[in-house]
């Protein structure tokens, strides 16, 4: 008999993020493997998608419509919505929408439990340790996308569910076509690209410039009006003219940023994972990290780290890194290539089906 597997790709309603990426990454390689897999081991896959992603992947999988209004149902009365019947429902990340069982077997996916590591407030910690609590009485398995989010957990959580580390995969910037972002005055610069709220340490990289006045830093990612504003009074306070706020970017500015960098900074104090400097390695560009969360396992031996983030600190860090790799240059390049080469999205997507196999086996 024929097993459906619901895969939850709700998160693609917001793109250019990474649980979108996520989502897409694992439903197009997925999506290529349906038919072959239906016909090998009778499994059918389901994608639980926004409406406007209703036949996106192909028609060798099934869809099934979600929203806000249909997901409240789902959660506190779903016998009152037609949901078909799945033998394993994935979930892919720790707070979906759903928040119930709907399947015998729920195998949910954590990225990471960053809270931990945020400085909130011991309020705030609590709810959303309760969140986590609660979506771990709903998962009959687990998959972490890093060892250090598989150890985050069981530090904060008791967990005694079957469960596996599965790597995200980065998709190769170096083999698509990029196109110069507007309003970009240099063609050697510096990359910060992430997001400019505070745990991404924007403002010490910001500030590190006054002590680098020959280069160039371009700031890329998402950010409030607020957070705008907080790195330009960072900018006048130093009397930066070397840093340009490019804000958001679409994917092929992203791609010819990491083509075209000098190198690539990422100063985060909390990530599940960390896809953009993984990305910037496939363009095999230098990378300075923080030694947070799970950057030094994306980051390995090949990438160089801030031992503090003093901005003159920061900034002999940099010098020192960069004379280090055009010293020997040819060999720091494939240093970086061979660490980022283990990250590859038809790896996890192959693990992830393994999973779903033996979950589904074993019932």
């Amino acid at each position: 008999m024929t097993k459906n597997v619901g895969i939850y790709l709700y998160d693609l309603r917001h793109p250019f993020v990474g649980l979108s990426e996520f989502d897409d990454n694992i439903a197009r390689r997925l999506a290529a493997k349906a038919k072959a897999v239906k016909e090998q081991d009778d499994i059918r896959f389901t994608f639980i998608v926004p409406q406007n992603y209703v036949g996106r992947y192909g028609e060798d999988v099934g869809y099934y419509v979600l929203n806000h209004f249909r997901a409240l149902l789902l959660n506190h009365v779903p016998s009152l919505v037609a949901l078909p019947h799945f033998d394993l429902l994935h979930l892919t990340q720790q707070q979906p929408v759903v928040r119930r069982r709907l399947a015998p077997s729920t195998l949910l996916t954590i990225h990471d439990v960053n809270f931990f590591h945020n400085d909130i407030s011991p309020e705030k910690e609590h709810r959303k340790v309760a969140r986590i609590e609660h979506m771990l009485r709903v998962a009959t398995h687990l998959s972490f996308i890093s060892q250090f989010t598989q150890q985050d957990v069981h530090d904060h959580f008791t967990v005694s569910l079957p469960e596996r580390v599965v790597h995200n995969g980065v998709t190769r910037h170096d083999t698509l076509a990029g196109r110069r972002p507007e309003g970009l005055s240099s063609d050697s610069y510096l990359l910060m690209l992430s997001g400019w709220d505070r745990k991404k340490n924007v403002d010490e990289v910001v500030s590190m410039m006054a002590f680098l006045p020959d280069k160039q830093l371009v700031v890329a990612g998402k950010g409030s009006d607020s957070d705008r504003q907080r790195l330009q009074t960072v900018i006048d306070r130093y009397h930066l003219t070397n840093v340009t706020l490019l804000g958001m970017v679409d994917e092929a500015e992203k791609t010819w940023l990491y083509q075209h960098c000098e190198a690539f900074l990422f100063t985060s104090r909390s990530e599940g994972f960390g896809l953009p400097p993984a990305e910037a390695m496939t363009c095999g560009k230098p990378v300075f990290l923080s030694r947070c969360t799970s950057l030094p396992e994306v980051g390995g031996e090949a990438a160089c780290y801030f031992t503090d983030l003093s901005p003159q600190t920061m900034a002999a860090t940099v010098s020192d890194g960069l004379r280090q790799w055009k010293s020997h240059e040819a060999a720091c390049r494939d240093a970086v290539l061979r660490q980022v080469a283990q990250f590859d999205w038809d790896k996890a997507a192959d693990a992830y089906l393994d999973y779903y196999v033996d979950i589904l086996r074993r019932k």
